[in-house]
């Protein structure tokens, strides 16, 4: 007889019911419940196993700072972690239009119209930092199409709310261990393709480069997409700037065609991370420190490549 297929956990059908519930009432006259419901998980959360988690990221990552001035950067965090849900709760609704114009464009449109000229596809980096669901939804109002790349969860329906969120948005999601063909074909048919590829993601392939100052474990997926396609990695992200937001588009980054593949890979990820570096540092609150990011590097050069070797290469994990 076949095994029962694994049950949801509760506390992810609890999670998914409060997004819904909550997300009924984002935006309205009730809105201020909302908010103020958020308010009481961000004051919760820190007195979790996440914000210890994040006091020793920020602990490795910025150790010039006191003890005081990290604690203060958690407390900020949380609470701008409550205004993007909230965000994201209005923008689940007809309500939307609300969030969507508080983003100050800049030439942003104009820079990535450019690259995007002769109808080249756009291979977008950005991290875990602002409101990067916003950072799709306002792409997608101003015409441009593809694709966002993440980690689709099983039996998690709080993550399928998100996949559903973006839907209603018009951005399609895929998940990051679809065919890398699925994901090159949304580049050659001249779209878009969004990778959030600045946290941990032990199941992929990866390799240890510098991140805020420590080794840490990058997914070489960006660099391959790069050599597999032609295109550039183009950096940006959406950072809160008061109440609003400012969409920043960054200099394309190159993939070296002089160097070894290897070499060429791990110079153009070593520039991407330091680009992300760079926008924690001015922004530190509005990053995912409760996140891991800072597993031990591995002693031997076996293990790296193991690491570094494709997941169709690795021995199946248990599940």
């Amino acid at each position: 007889m076949a095994a029962d297929a694994p049950r949801e956990p509760l506390r992810r059908r609890l999670r998914a019911h409060s997004l819904s519930a909550l997300g009924a009432l984002a935006g309205g006259p009730l809105d201020p419940l909302v908010g103020a419901a958020l308010g009481g998980m961000a004051f919760g959360a820190r007195f979790s196993r996440y914000d210890a988690l994040a006091a020793r990221n920020l602990e490795l990552a910025l150790p010039d700072l006191d003890a005081a001035a990290r604690a203060g950067i958690r407390r900020a965090m949380w609470s701008h972690t409550r205004r993007i849900v909230h965000e994201w709760l209005v923008l689940s609704t007809a309500r939307r239009e609300r969030v969507l114009e508080r983003v100050d464009l800049g030439d942003s449109v104009a820079s990535l119209r450019e690259l995007s000229r002769g109808g080249r596809g756009l291979l977008l980096c950005t991290a875990h930092i602002g409101n990067w669901e916003l950072l799709a939804a306002r792409l997608r109002r101003e015409g441009f199409d593809g694709a966002v790349v993440g980690y689709k969860k099983r039996h998690d329906s709080s993550a399928d709310w998100l996949v559903s969120l973006r839907a209603s948005l018009g951005v399609r999601s895929l998940a990051q261990d679809d065919s890398p063909r699925e994901l090159l074909n949304v580049l050659r048919s001249g779209g878009g393709l969004g990778l959030l590829c600045d946290l941990e993601v032990k199941r992929l392939s990866g390799t240890w480069l510098p991140f805020l100052g420590q080794r840490a474990l990058t997914m070489t997926a960006p660099a391959a997409l790069a050599r597999a396609s032609g295109l550039p990695l183009v950096p940006l992200c959406c950072v809160a700037r008061g109440a609003d937001y400012e969409l920043r588009v960054e200099e394309p980054l190159e993939l070296a065609r002089d160097r070894d593949r290897r070499g060429a890979e791990d110079d153009l990820l070593t520039r991407l991370n330091a680009t992300y570096s760079r926008w924690i540092r001015a922004h530190p609150e509005q990053w995912v420190w409760y996140r891991p990011r800072f597993s031990a590097a591995p002693a031997s050069e076996a293990e790296r490549d193991a690491a570094r070797a494709p997941l169709s290469a690795r021995a199946p994990r248990p599940r």
